[in-house]
């Protein structure tokens, strides 16, 4: 079948039809899509997020250092 008579047919569909095939197109292109490694990715996060110092700050040494941001800037 080319490609004109196919879509001869497909407009010939009902609505109904139509829709039906869409899905069926769409999960087949999703099934074939190459899936990601998302472990990767998180571990490449961790890393960027990791504090310089090698510690996480307390929540009281968070709130001293937006105090003094917000200190500053407002002055």
């Amino acid at each position: 079948m080319t490609y004109t008579q196919v879509v001869t047919q497909v407009r010939r569909m009902s609505q109904a039809e139509r829709l039906a095939l869409m899905k069926v197109l769409a999960d087949t292109l999703a099934y074939e899509a190459p899936r990601t490694k998302r472990k990767r990715t998180l571990n490449h996060l961790y890393g960027a997020l990791r504090p310089k110092t090698g510690r996480i700050p307390s929540n009281k040494q968070i709130k001293r250092d937006y105090v003094n941001y917000l200190v500053g800037k407002y002055k």
